[in-house]
């Protein structure tokens, strides 16, 4: 499972740095309201962060490879960032509002870091 968690983080933190482009450049463009272009921007941000989280949650599991709570927390990342940047991604690009799901993205990615701070409490004792 580490592996799988290392792959994903650098795929998301690979198609980040594209959709950080398509932002700067493709939606100022495209005419977009500032506003768009933040909310964009934030998208990516949390994107970034919790990828590189991603990418700490495989590197411990290959160290602590029992650890369920890094397990947990590895797929709560992923699906955290999904909802969070991907309603958001979809939205400015015209696609399907689920903004009302955006929230729980974010409630999805604040558990997935105290699923982690209890396996690094465990790990350590």
């Amino acid at each position: 499972m580490p592996r799988i968690f290392v792959l994903l983080a650098t795929l998301l933190l690979a198609s980040s740095v594209f959709l950080a482009a398509y932002g700067t450049h493709g939606l100022f463009e495209a005419g977009a309201a500032a506003s768009e272009v933040r909310a964009w921007d934030w998208a990516n941000q949390i994107q970034v962060a919790h990828s590189l989280g991603l990418l700490a949650v495989g590197l411990m599991l290959r160290r602590s490879p029992d650890v369920l709570f890094y397990k947990v927390a590895g797929w709560l990342l992923i699906v955290g960032v999904v909802v969070f940047s991907g309603t958001v991604y979809m939205k400015l690009l015209g696609g399907p509002d689920f903004g009302q799901l955006t929230p729980y993205g974010g409630t999805t990615l604040a558990i997935a870091w105290l699923s982690a701070a209890v396996g690094v409490w465990r790990d350590l004792r």
